[in-house]
């Protein structure tokens, strides 16, 4: 395996990354990886993981919801009841901040299609990026959506967009910085773009600690807190004009986490601590699970 090993930050480019976390990859190889900490700025990273090309296999797992769909098990079906909820908040947030009502849209992984389906249905012109075949062959049977693969990023003219989204999708890329930059250059002077990522700092990753399962090892590459990403948005020109919670999110991935820690009725559990977890953030919205982070150019 070609591994990537990061010496810099990518964030504020300091050299002193300590040792943070050891965590295993409880979804394909059960292989550990370590998550180092910027000592300057608090950035973490994913040490040592699988280059871009190589990468792949780890998405294979059938358990992979974002890719396979699959219902199997309560927690997957846990997820697509929730996700119709979340798309109507997605497709708000998405249209209460858009430079105009409809206009053009890029996804940039974006899976089966189930977003790129809910913007079509709003009026929006959309074009989805999304790396495996399989997602893009299922949106295109699904919803008749033609799906790009990732070079298509690179492609794409300048000062196009209304609307850039990446909805858990930025800590998966290996050229951090390259995509912020693409991003800057994709959207128009007056567009938005949409990110949301895991929150390090949230009530259940501290609760968790490696057992926390949006540290999803080795497919999540970076590990984000609202200042590390305030830091890398500055660093590339962007404002922050606003960060919303993803409340349900806390109880998926308490689901998950309890899975990885091998808790009997681990669903269950799960369920209970996200629901603690979820009142916690109703006062604190900056410690939820996820965060969408809403930029626009300075």
């Amino acid at each position: 395996m070609k591994a990537i090993h990061t010496d810099i930050c990518p964030v504020c480019g300091n050299s002193g990354l300590l040792p943070y976390l050891s965590c295993k990859d409880y979804l394909t190889t059960q292989e550990v990886f370590d998550i180092c900490r910027c000592s300057k700025c608090g950035f973490a990273l994913t040490q040592d993981f699988p280059s871009e090309d190589e990468i792949g296999k780890d998405y294979e797992a059938p358990a992979y919801v974002s890719h396979s769909d699959t219902h199997k098990g309560i927690i997957n079906t846990l997820y697509h009841l929730v996700r119709k909820i979340a798309l109507r908040s997605k497709a708000k947030t998405v249209i209460q901040y858009a430079p105009k009502k409809t206009g053009m849209l890029l996804d940039i992984g974006s899976g089966t299609g189930y977003f790129l389906n809910k913007m079509k249905s709003k009026k929006w012109i959309v074009t989805g990026i999304e790396k495996s075949e399989q997602a893009r062959k299922y949106a295109k049977q699904k919803f008749d959506i033609n799906c790009q693969d990732s070079k298509y990023l690179y492609d794409i003219s300048c000062r196009t967009k209304d609307v850039v989204t990446m909805w858990h999708v930025l800590e998966h890329l290996q050229y951090l910085n390259g995509v912020m930059e693409r991003l800057y250059g994709l959207v128009k002077d007056d567009g938005t773009i949409v990110i949301a990522l895991p929150n390090k700092e949230s009530f259940d990753a501290v609760h968790y600690k490696e057992y926390w399962a949006a540290y999803d090892v080795p497919r999540h590459l970076w590990h984000f807190s609202p200042s590390d990403f305030e830091h890398l948005a500055n660093r590339h020109h962007f404002s922050i004009v606003a960060v919303k919670p993803m409340y349900f999110d806390a109880f998926y991935i308490s689901m998950l986490s309890e899975k990885n820690k091998g808790t009997f009725l681990a669903g269950f559990v799960g369920l209970v601590k996200g629901g603690l977890f979820f009142l916690r953030t109703l006062s604190n919205k900056k410690r939820s699970s996820s965060l969408i982070y809403i930029l626009k150019k300075k």
